[in-house]
């Protein structure tokens, strides 16, 4: 194994670039997985025994099973990379336990916050609102991480977040009595995604994203299985699509999600969340190419203009990415020296 520059004795005059550029590639391909999750999850939405099940204890057990089998692709990656005696050190630190707690923050919580949202405010202002986790990931990342923030992707992030508004909205129908407490549960997500993403940066300066990753979703799968769906009632929903044609369809988007949370945490990792987030949710982007492919979607024109505008805006966050800074020292991203 050779030395690095420090214990060379060497000073780097520059810091690696070559990371940052990588961390906005990671960030780009993580919404690419993230959009074929999404599309091929919702496949499995439309099997037995989701199709069958209440409205909202489906999606919950799709996703317990969906966090399951992606910890499965994870841990195997993990093996294969010879960072599998990594987990349970880094679990058993003080930035594992906030891992976890980012864990349940983004999974379970978020998630719930979402679904509830959809059901009390209805899907258009629930969808709009969660949108805009990227600009409370970038608010949050600035006041607690200290991260600076250029105007160009201050910029961007709006712009992003407004292509995703307008993406996803839908004029509401139908009589909506607590539709003050969704609009309140779907801010709940939208925070919960933003700090799921500041809290996962600060335990990376200790954890390296592939471990970080694989801990966070591991703890989602099982908040899932333990806590949310015994409350919820959706064990024997769970059961059953263990038997079912629609579990190897969740498999195949639990590869997706897998690829989509390491390129994540990686990229989060690299550039910081007000760059990896509103790249990340290029997701929308690929859903519909996705959705084309696999689903027959028709897109309407407010869906293809707000997908335009979110383009645009990533355009912004991209160009507006300082190329010079010292928060680049990651020893290990998503490959180890080896191979990397």
């Amino acid at each position: 194994m050779t030395a690095s520059p420090a214990e060379a004795g060497v000073q780097e005059t520059a810091p690696p670039r070559v990371y940052r550029r990588s961390g906005l590639a990671w960030a780009l391909l993580s919404g690419v997985f993230w959009g074929a999750d999404g599309v091929v999850l919702g496949v499995a939405l439309t099997m037995a025994p989701f199709a069958g099940a209440a409205a909202l204890v489906a999606p919950l057990a799709a996703a317990a099973l969906h966090d399951g089998l992606a910890t499965g692709w994870m841990l195997a990656y993990n093996a294969a990379t010879g960072r599998l005696r990594r987990l349970p050190r880094s679990l058993a630190t003080r930035q594992g336990l906030v891992l976890c707690a980012a864990a349940v923050i983004g999974g379970p919580v978020a998630m719930s916050g979402y679904l509830f949202g959809i059901r009390y405010a209805g899907a258009a202002y629930a969808l709009a609102l969660s949108a805009t986790y990227p600009a409370v990931g970038a608010l949050l990342s600035r006041v607690f991480l200290r991260e600076q923030v250029s105007r160009r992707t201050w910029l961007g992030i709006a712009v992003t977040v407004t292509g995703a508004v307008v993406a996803t909205y839908t004029p509401p129908a139908g009589d909506l009595p607590h539709f003050y407490v969704g609009v309140a549960l779907a801010a709940v997500a939208t925070l919960g995604w933003g700090v799921e993403g500041v809290l996962a940066i600060h335990a990376m300066r200790e954890v390296e994203p592939v471990v970080a990753g694989t801990l966070r979703m591991a703890t989602s799968a099982v908040i899932y299985l333990v806590v949310v769906l015994p409350l919820a009632g959706g064990l024997r929903v769970l059961g059953s699509a263990l038997g079912g044609a629609s579990l190897w369809v969740v498999l195949a988007a639990a590869v997706a999600g897998a690829a989509s949370f390491l390129t994540y945490y990686a990229a989060s990792h690299l550039v910081g969340a007000s760059r990896a987030m509103p790249l990340n949710s290029l997701y929308a982007v690929w859903a519909i190419v996705f959705s084309i492919v696999l689903t027959g979607l028709h897109p309407t024109v407010q869906l293809v203009a707000g997908v335009l505008v979110t383009f645009a805006g990533a355009v912004l966050v991209v160009s507006g990415a300082p190329r010079h800074g010292d928060d680049l020292d990651e020893s290990e991203a998503i490959f180890p020296p080896t191979v990397r």
